[in-house]
């Protein structure tokens, strides 16, 4: 049996909605009538959603119910499985263990995925009392295609992006055979999967059809592809009286590909397992259990948490996300194992990661181990100044940049460098901030993977501390060329779709 754990919502919540700790505590002192609820929902869940295929759902646990795009189909018992195209919504209800009914269900949702990689897609877990509503029309929806049998003709380079600026991942030698599964806009580059898994792009003009194969059938990728359910209005309620059948939402990635999802018109890309909640006064909350996620140029690793306020309706961002930290004690505390959730439900075993894991990530974050010491003119103690994130990689699009910050200063300077050293971009902040978003795209810092960046404390104007520079990778821009030449910037830089920007 695979575990997964999960998070118990209302300890992830905004402050004001959170329940106190011993209150919550009480709830998870579960009685033999949840105990058994559990066991048998879990039970049902593994006979039914097992095998389930790519682009359908399955009840898993009653009680589920769900809106339709069209006729009513079966699909509200357990076992009952429905494809996505007839689904407009998903509702799972929280434990009721006089009911005798805990509501789970599984989707899989092609999303950006190749095929080759994962025949089903990516998985989404309804556990408990959770709603989630279609946000592609069946008509808009794009449709992976098979994937197409192709031959390296002279020796070729396999690229993060579809364009000759990216980061080159591997060599093809002569002969080659790959599986494509789709064109970029410009028609330059097939995307294709290795043999070990890797996702990359080959230039259309070394490669040839293998016999039978039909090229022309490949889909285009572009920035608008969406499959059903990879964009989405998520809902979560309340924790029931039984504190061993949480309430959550689970997204889980395969093989570490990097997935891209919409939830309330936010776009997250993540490697892993995620969840997700949506508190009192509509704030969503992003909890990274395994791998990492990016989210408004927020790079989030594991044991980490982010939040961002949404509107009024539930549909869209009233906000950035923010308070970026790692989960506390109490956090971890609520973290509940579900011992029983079946071998074939996730891809992999989930674990949450240890206070000790989580500290050693936010030491490399600081820059414990990669960053060098402030430099300064001696007006202010420049020994804790230093950059913290991001530190290795750097997200394509509106970057958040963090840094600890100086007693005294009065403001702050973030300069950015390209990999020749010349600083491209240049903003400043008052003293009360530690933190800037920067647009980082082609079109707005110029071509290239490899830059830097440093912080200036500043005293009435006078630069006082300096951080030590911090390198950093900037992610593969955007899939999908807009036009033609693989000229960085033709690339529409919004967050990928279709494919993992590694």
């Amino acid at each position: 049996m695979k575990r997964l754990l999960v998070l118990i919502p209302l300890l992830i919540l905004t402050t004001a909605a959170l329940m106190p700790l011993q209150a919550q505590q009480d709830t998870e002192t579960a009685s033999a009538e949840c105990v058994a609820l559990v066991e048998t929902a879990m039970t049902s869940f593994a006979e039914n959603c097992a095998a389930l295929g790519g682009g359908a759902a399955c009840v898993g646990s009653e009680s589920v119910n769900a809106g339709f795009t069209g006729d009513a189909v079966d699909f509200a018992a357990a076992g009952d499985t429905a494809d996505l195209s007839a689904l407009q919504s998903v509702t799972t209800s929280g434990a009721d263990a006089e009911a005798g009914q805990w509501g789970l269900a599984r989707l899989n949702v092609f999303a950006n995925v190749p095929q080759r990689l994962s025949p089903t897609g990516l998985i989404y877990l309804l556990i408990g009392d959770v709603a989630v509503t279609n946000a592609v029309t069946p008509d808009s929806a794009f449709v992976p295609g098979e994937p197409v049998g192709v031959t390296v003709l002279v020796g070729a380079n396999l690229r993060s992006a579809p364009n000759t600026d990216s980061t080159v991942l591997a060599s093809a030698p002569v002969g080659t055979q790959l599986f494509v599964d789709g064109v970029s806009s410009d028609g330059a580059f097939f995307r294709a999967v290795t043999e070990d898994n890797q996702v990359v792009w080959i230039s259309s003009q070394v490669v040839a059809p293998d016999e039978g194969s039909d090229l022309s059938s490949l889909p285009t990728l572009n920035s608008s592809s969406r499959t059903l359910m990879q964009s989405i209005f998520l809902q979560t309620g309340a924790e029931s009286n039984c504190g061993n059948a949480p309430t959550a939402f689970i997204a889980q990635s395969p093989g570490g590909f990097l997935s891209a999802i919409t939830v309330n018109g936010a776009d997250i890309r993540f490697d892993g397992t995620i969840a997700l909640f949506v508190g009192e006064g509509g704030v969503m909350r992003l909890i990274v259990v395994e791998g990492s996620a990016f989210a408004g140029g927020v790079s989030i690793p594991a044991g980490f948490t982010v939040d961002v306020q949404l509107n009024a309706e539930g549909t869209g961002l009233d906000g950035v996300w923010s308070n970026l930290r790692p989960i506390n004690d109490a956090e971890r505390a609520a973290l509940t194992p579900v011992d029983d959730i079946p071998q074939d439900v996730l891809f992999e075993t989930v674990e949450v990661p240890s206070q000790e894991e989580v500290l050693n990530t936010l030491a490399a974050l600081n820059g414990a181990s990669s960053v060098g010491a402030a430099t300064g003119s001696g007006a202010l103690n420049c020994a804790r100044f230093r950059p913290t994130s991001p530190l290795g990689g750097m997200p394509n699009g509106n970057a958040t940049f963090f840094w600890d910050g100086v007693q005294g200063a009065t403001s702050y300077r973030l300069n950015l460098y390209n990999e020749g050293g010349s600083r491209v971009t240049s903003l400043e902040t008052g003293s009360t901030n530690t933190t800037l978003s920067v647009n980082t795209t082609p079109a707005a810092i110029g071509g290239g993977s490899n830059f830097s960046w440093d912080v200036e404390a500043l005293l009435n104007g006078q630069s006082a501390c300096t951080t030590a520079r911090a390198s950093v990778v900037r992610d593969a821009t955007s899939q999908f060329v807009s036009g033609g030449g693989g000229d960085d910037t033709q690339i529409t830089p919004t967050v990928c779709t279709w494919q993992g920007c590694s």
